[in-house]
């Protein structure tokens, strides 16, 4: 069962509308998708996919051309083409791709919806939204610059019954001292579910301290950090899986999504230990079914996984169903996700959406306002302690480009560093 090509094509998919500034903005996930096709010698084909950053060629490991799919299964690094011969091969076979990966514990998974950073009144819209689509659980990125009080309130007055946040900080709130109150006022919401990496995961005796304290789950990376700094290495190198674990510092972990035999064998360790996870990664509905078929191979996970697929106003292939917080795991061959390839032709024809310089400005309720030029000098001004996280009232307000020469000298201002008025 030899590799006859790989093939890749690179295009955009638009998000929602109500999301899409604020996706934009964030500049953590793009438009860009890449999308690999792989054909077997006997006809057989198969689909990957994964992000790619704006101009980005998508290029892959053709070096599998010619060589046997079924060896790609354990072997193949590269997730886009291992991806593609586990839906290849399992329509080859006629087999569901969970039955190549391992033996299937449950016939389906719980799944999330997913979002950025959102104003209270976008995420309440976003939680009905989330809800329409059948999930139960949403993990949402909560942010230094808005209240989440303020959030969870909204979220509060619309979420239904059962319905959950967890709310993912990647480490924004610094430190335990700063962390408890906040996270003990999160607590009397119903629909707040879980915390996600509220410190930086360095911070052992922080996690048992917010552990020992907090009436709600909490999730950690396995095996890392969790920190959105880039200007200094290892910040927040966290603590390697087998301290983590038996430090106690988590209920639970989240697992990456890029290799099949990886994900599996931290599985096994986390079922020792008796700890749940979830997976997380992103991409298109191809993404979610992949998703689908390893989780249910996986004993510990228990909780929410996610592809973020839904984030997409049209997908190139077909979207599993979500009912009642639950993905059936797709039964048909191979991923069981059917490809539109009218819809891939659109998508390879899409343009990106226009490079824009933008202000974003932190607006504190005393009037002193912090104008900053891109995501990551105002993520790292909260981390390193130039600014309150979290601030009750605290809001994010973004200016875009209109080519004024006024625009252009506060943003050429901001660019050297942040700007403070008020």
């Amino acid at each position: 069962m030899r590799i006859q090509s790989i093939e890749t094509f690179t295009g955009h998919l638009n998000f929602i509308p109500d999301v899409a500034p604020h996706m934009l903005r964030a500049t953590t996930h793009h438009t860009g998708i890449a999308l690999t096709r792989v054909t077997l010698e006997n006809g057989a084909v198969g689909w990957g996919d994964g992000p790619v950053a704006w101009g980005d060629t998508g290029s892959v490991d053709t070096s599998w051309e010619g060589r046997c799919a079924l060896l790609a299964l354990r072997e193949c690094r590269d997730s886009r083409v291992q991806m593609a011969c586990y839906d290849a091969v399992g329509r080859a076979l006629g087999v569901p791709a969970h039955v190549l990966m391992g033996p299937q514990v449950r016939p389906r998974v719980p799944f999330a919806y997913w979002s950025i950073d959102l104003p209270p009144d976008t995420l309440a819209r976003q939680v009905v939204h989330a809800a329409s689509l059948g999930y139960k659980v949403y993990k949402f990125k909560c942010r230094s610059w808005w209240d989440p009080i303020e959030q969870m309130e909204a979220a509060s007055r619309v979420a239904p019954p059962g319905f959950q946040l967890w709310l993912d900080f990647n480490c924004h709130l610094r430190e335990a001292r700063i962390a408890l109150p906040i996270l003990k006022e999160l607590s009397r919401f119903d629909c707040v579910g879980g915390i996600e990496s509220p410190i930086p995961q360095r911070d052992l005796e922080g996690y048992r301290v917010l552990r020992s304290k907090i009436d709600r789950p909490i999730a950690i990376h396995y095996g890392g950090g969790a920190c959105h700094v880039v200007s200094e290495p290892g910040w927040d190198s966290g603590a390697p899986g087998h301290v983590q674990i038996p430090a106690e510092i988590a209920d639970g972990f989240v697992l990456g999504g890029g290799d099949v035999d990886r994900v599996r064998q931290l599985a096994g360790c986390l079922h020792e230990f008796r700890k749940p996870f979830w997976i997380q990664t992103v991409g298109t509905a191809l993404r979610a079914g992949w998703v689908a078929h390893l989780a249910s191979t996986c004993w510990q996970a228990q909780w929410s996984s996610l592809s973020a697929h839904d984030l997409w106003a049209a997908d190139v292939a077909s979207r599993p169903e979500v009912v009642d917080g639950w993905m059936p795991v797709p039964e048909g061959p191979g991923l069981g996700v059917e490809v539109d390839e009218a819809a891939v032709e659109r998508f390879r024809n899409e343009p990106p959406p226009p490079a824009l310089r933008r202000i974003s400005t932190v607006v504190y309720p005393s009037g002193v306002r912090w104008h900053f030029s891109h995501e990551q000098q105002r993520h790292e001004a909260f981390y390193f302690g130039q600014l309150p996280p979290c601030a009750r009232g605290i809001r994010l307000e973004v200016r875009e480009d209109d080519g004024s020469a006024d625009f252009d000298g506060l943003w050429k201002r901001c660019d050297a560093a942040p700007v403070v008025t008020g």
